[in-house]
């Protein structure tokens, strides 16, 4: 098998192009909620069907307010 490739003629082909990396999936910062309000944490999601928007309304004070998820 030494020198199998030594005859084939050569085609002057291009090099073949260099493989991008893979896309990035969508890495998603978590960052803990807090109301704007009074800074609790308290404040669960009671409408996520809109997605990347979020809307939440804090256990503690009442206070409405949305969120909205950002890519990386």
């Amino acid at each position: 098998m030494d020198g199998f490739w030594d005859n084939t003629p050569d085609l002057d082909l291009p090099e073949p192009r260099k493989r991008k990396k893979p896309a990035d999936p969508g890495v998603v910062i978590y960052h803990r909620i807090k109301c704007p309000k009074c800074n609790s944490d308290k404040v669960p999601v009671y409408d996520s069907s809109h997605i990347p928007v979020r809307y939440h309304k804090c256990a503690d004070c009442g206070h409405s307010f949305k969120s909205v998820e950002a890519k990386k």
